[in-house]
């Protein structure tokens, strides 16, 4: 007879997170900003018991949870977590084989409209408010954090129907035009839409402004390359909308001489 697993809720400290990973004998490979997210949700009290359990097999070992037991070791704190034992040591291949719902499937769940750009844009928002500048895995936003972000940074919202708008116009990633309009909306709103739709339609722009250079230089990497780096976009479009700021004009916008780093990335003014 195949056994039955139990259920039950337990306050994981870090001291028992590390026993359990002990019990762990084929470890995945560790995604450090999944632990980081987890973490952070740990600490800030954001981590809830949402149905996800910790399962041990039948000899008593770890098959799903490295990831939420390191971050319990990481916060250095105790959470409830739902632990399932005596589950088939032969499921192994069926866990996690779902398909994982996105934030923007969650913003859909929660009413929200232009879900996939307004998950990207609050994305981009939550890492530009950590001091990430580039699109890469170093900070990686949970879903707690970016609700919360959005539930104090409304006009978020409004950023992500003007991305939707005009992104396919400027030849930009959603997330960048999103982006770019939420942070340039809080300098100055009328001018960030002007700015932001000259790049998609060029309309009276002189062929020596910044809007007209940034749109030279964005159809020049599209030709190239077909797609645009969104590192590279994002720092193009703060240069343009700081030279259209101090009232300069441009043939070109150049990027710095060895490259964009944290240090020299530019910051909308």
């Amino acid at each position: 007879m195949p056994t039955t697993p139990t259920v039950e809720i337990i306050d994981v400290t870090p001291e028992l997170a590390e026993r359990w990973l002990a019990k762990n004998p084929n470890n995945r490979n560790i995604r450090k900003a999944v632990i980081d997210g987890y973490a952070r949700d740990m600490t800030t009290g954001n981590w809830v018991l949402n149905g996800e359990t910790l399962k041990f097999d039948t000899a008593g070992r770890l098959i799903d949870g490295q990831h939420r037991l390191s971050a319990v070791i990481v916060a250095n704190t105790s959470v409830p977590m739902i632990v399932v034992r005596g589950v088939d040591e032969t499921v192994m291949d069926t866990v996690d084989a779902g398909a994982k719902r996105t934030y923007a499937d969650a913003l859909k769940l929660q009413g929200e409209e232009n879900t996939t750009t307004l998950a990207a844009v609050a994305r981009r928002a939550v890492m530009w408010s950590k001091g990430a500048r580039t699109n890469t895995g170093a900070v990686r936003p949970t879903p707690r954090e970016m609700n919360a972000f959005l539930e104090t940074h409304p006009s978020i919202r409004t950023s992500a129907e003007t991305a939707v708008r005009l992104a396919s116009r400027t030849l930009l990633p959603a997330s960048v035009v999103g982006l770019c309009h939420w942070l340039f909306a809080d300098l100055d709103t009328d001018d960030a839409d002007w700015f932001l739709a000259r790049i998609a339609d060029g309309d009276g722009v002189p062929s020596n402004s910044p809007v007209a250079a940034l749109r030279n230089r964005i159809v020049k990497m599209r030709v190239s390359g077909g797609r645009v780096n969104e590192t590279e976009a994002l720092a193009l479009v703060i240069y343009a909308w700081n030279a259209h700021r101090r009232g300069e004009t441009r043939n070109k916008l150049q990027m710095p001489k060895g490259g964009l780093t944290p240090e020299n990335f530019p910051e909308p003014r």
